[in-house]
């Protein structure tokens, strides 16, 4: 194990302890008087992706952020799924779902990629708050991504430290290298089956999928606003 793959262990396991989520520990939180959703992990797929739907044919539903709803998420939340998407400024999940305050619990890193504390968010979202659906969102022209497959095609580094979001993303180039096509939206769509595959075998979810989880990879579209499915 490298010194840099060592280090994000350490950290994943640091996090996940803090937030009370380790294997083999009960994930415990503060009294909430907002229940756990009710969906099922199909069902909160569905409903993410009608949301997104509505978004494409610029139909969107007026999404719960008023006063009353925030005052009745004042005392705790229950979110019907959980979504690790770019930092991307043109990519807000609640925006491209319709979501509401208090129905999409996000983590947002340049390139989705898991890093330790996002690894403890996704955790706590699903063991503490009950979400049962964790989408990875990578999206057309990621940024991260592209410079990714530069590093790989051209040795380009960007400047640190900027080089810790390209370094996660290397693996997802080398296997669309070996599948053709075009390399970068490959990259993007194997970056997101990637984090998504992690996230299903990690030690914090593996017993729930698939009964009581949904892990799945998804790609956006800039042009039309469309969220695919791609995997799960």
């Amino acid at each position: 194990m490298s010194v840099s793959t060592r280090r994000a262990a350490l950290g994943s396991f640091a996090c996940l302890a803090c937030a009370g989520i380790l294997p083999g520990r009960r994930a415990t939180a503060a009294e909430s008087t907002v229940p756990k959703t009710s969906l099922t992990p199909d069902q909160a797929l569905a409903r993410l992706l009608e949301g997104n739907s509505r978004f494409v044919a610029d139909n969107p539903m007026a999404p719960a952020i008023g006063s009353g709803r925030r005052h009745e998420l004042a005392g705790g939340q229950g979110p019907y799924a959980a979504v690790i998407g770019c930092a991307d400024s043109r990519t807000p999940p609640e925006t491209l779902f319709g979501a509401g305050l208090g129905e999409v619990f996000t983590a947002r890193v340049a390139g989705n990629t898991m890093t330790p504390s996002a690894l403890a968010s996704l955790a706590y979202s699903v063991q503490v708050l009950g979400a049962p659906l964790l989408m990875v969102l990578g999206h057309e022209r990621c940024g991260a991504v592209a410079a990714a497959v530069e590093f790989v095609t051209k040795g380009t580094r960007l400047p640190d430290p900027m080089m810790a979001m390209v370094d996660p993303i290397v693996p997802a180039v080398r296997a669309a290298q070996r599948k053709g096509g075009d390399l970068l939206d490959q990259s993007v769509q194997e970056n997101a089956r990637l984090v998504a595959r992690n996230l299903r075998e990690h030690a914090a979810f593996r017993a729930l999928v698939p009964s009581r989880l949904r892990v799945v990879a998804a790609r956006y579209d800039l042009d039309d606003g469309q969220v695919t499915v791609l995997e799960g």
